[in-house]
């Protein structure tokens, strides 16, 4: 028996018509991908989150999390930015993962560190203009629960990178609506701070010159910004949605997918705007007081992705956001029915992505450069020194 493997650009009908003609071969079948029953965490909810484990009819529908996390689960040195309605940072299941400003000092109503806000010890309130990022929504919470709850704690829900440092922007109000201006605040706040991933769950209004210097402002420092691409079951591509149809190349646009790795019927897409799909239908999160609530969104896949990103940059913290975008989308599960409705034609794959990740490094030990490696990924073998 001999392996043989094509470049993903080659599809299963091509390959097994150009098998079937060679005469030194007498039987052809799939070389399937077989996988282990891994442990799952302690955490009661976590059979119920089939974003990070689905098994159905045999086929896994999921983001691989559990083979992931025998790679790596991130880096309390990673600092993932939730600018949204806050974050219940008392949450027994967030507490332990909240982003801490080490240089200020609680309560003192004084800028100990001298970044021009008082008391940002878990972040700021820029809706209310004060040091207390408490959610009292229940948006960010539930947010960055996926992203980066506490895993195998016994508690609640995992997140899908369960060591990683939350930072609160309270950018929405205690409504769920905010303003521009305090959005923009956020993202500079995010990324003077730390920041290496900002979520963004939100969106409306129009094209703002001053958003788009605020994300240029992101990628001048390294900084990848993921947005949700909405809910109202529309084309990005006719009709933009901000902030996920802003043209910044450290944009990153995610829409929803359901547990049968078919697109959400509420999800927007966009061939050209909307870059990859992950799960955001009847998803299990944390909110405010303790609890846990299922809902549904694009606003609860782009967290999914978000965390999948923090997991790539505590093994490579490195490199720049242009490689790893170009890693995420090179590293999707491919799936017919999303190859028109977005720029990758497929849905979040974490296990791949942090797989590719191994495969850039041994590659470009042996001196290969980043851009001839995604090639060999992509499967056109192109080579640029």
């Amino acid at each position: 028996m001999v392996p043989i493997r094509f470049p993903s650009h080659i599809s299963r009908k091509a390959a097994l018509m150009r098998l079937q003609n060679d005469p030194r071969i007498i039987h052809i079948e799939p070389d399937y991908r077989v996988f282990v029953l891994d442990r799952l965490p302690d955490d009661p909810f976590v059979r119920r989150q089939w974003a990070l484990y689905n098994l159905h009819d045999g086929i896994r529908m999921d983001v691989g999390a559990p083979e992931a996390w025998k790679i790596t689960k991130g880096s309390r040195r990673v600092v993932l930015a939730i600018i949204d309605t806050g974050i219940d940072y008392l949450h027994p299941d967030l507490k332990a993962n909240m982003w801490i400003n080490q240089d200020e000092l609680p309560g003192n109503h004084r800028d100990d560190d001298g970044n021009g806000y008082i008391d940002d010890v878990y972040g700021y309130n820029f809706n209310g203009d004060n040091g207390d990022p408490m959610d009292n929504f229940m948006h960010g919470t539930l947010v960055g629960s996926l992203a980066g709850a506490v895993t195998d704690n016994g508690v609640g829900i995992a997140g899908l990178c369960p060591h990683v440092s939350l930072m609160a922007v309270k950018g929405l109000g205690d409504t769920g609506f905010g303003y521009s201006s305090d959005l923009i605040a956020s993202i500079y706040y995010a990324v003077d701070n730390g920041a290496r991933v900002i979520n963004a769950s939100w969106g409306g209004g129009g094209y703002m010159y001053a958003m788009t210097k605020a994300l240029e402002y992101a990628a001048s420092h390294n900084v990848i910004f993921v947005a949700a691409a909405g809910n109202s079951h529309r084309d990005n591509d006719t009709r933009p949605f901000y902030p996920s149809s802003y043209t910044m190349d450290n944009i990153v646009s995610v829409g929803a997918s359901d547990y049968l790795d078919r697109p959400a019927g509420f999800s927007h897409w966009g061939r050209q705007s909307v870059d990859l799909y992950a799960p955001g239908h009847n998803i299990v999160g944390a909110i405010p007081g303790g609890g846990y609530m299922f809902n549904s969104g694009t606003s609860l896949a782009a967290p999914y992705v978000a965390g999948a990103l923090c997991l790539l940059v505590a093994i490579a913290p490195e490199i720049a956001y242009q490689d790893y975008i170009a890693l995420l989308l090179n590293s999707i599960h491919k799936i017919p029915q999303f190859e028109k409705l977005c720029v990758s034609g497929g849905r979040l794959d974490a296990i791949a992505l942090l797989e590719n990740r191994n495969v850039l490094f041994k590659s470009v030990k042996a001196g290969k450069t980043f851009r001839s490696v995604l090639s060999i990924l992509a499967g056109t073998y192109y080579t640029e020194e």
